[in-house]
């Protein structure tokens, strides 16, 4: 199995910034995390989540996507993850 692209490196900025942020970098329209935040976040393993992802990324291969609200997001994950630890 080949290695997912893992997108465009980081500048030196963004490394400094991720580090003084403890991997969490937020500006108005975005957020940078470190994939070991994410993990630890929602308490998934790498594999886990790239299951859970890969839908999404399918849809975006094939053009199809829309806005989307953060907060929904992170909720839904919350609740997921929240019925996967019980």
């Amino acid at each position: 199995m080949s290695k997912p692209d893992t997108g465009p490196e980081l500048t030196a900025e963004q490394q400094q910034a991720l580090d003084a942020g403890n991997g969490i970098v937020q500006g108005q329209s975005f957020v940078l995390m470190r994939t070991e935040v994410v993990l630890d976040w929602f308490g998934y393993s790498d594999d886990e989540l790239r299951q859970e992802l890969q839908p999404a990324l399918d849809q975006v291969e094939r053009g199809d996507v829309a806005e989307w609200n953060l907060n929904e997001f992170l909720a839904e994950m919350h609740t997921r993850h929240a019925a996967k630890t019980g």
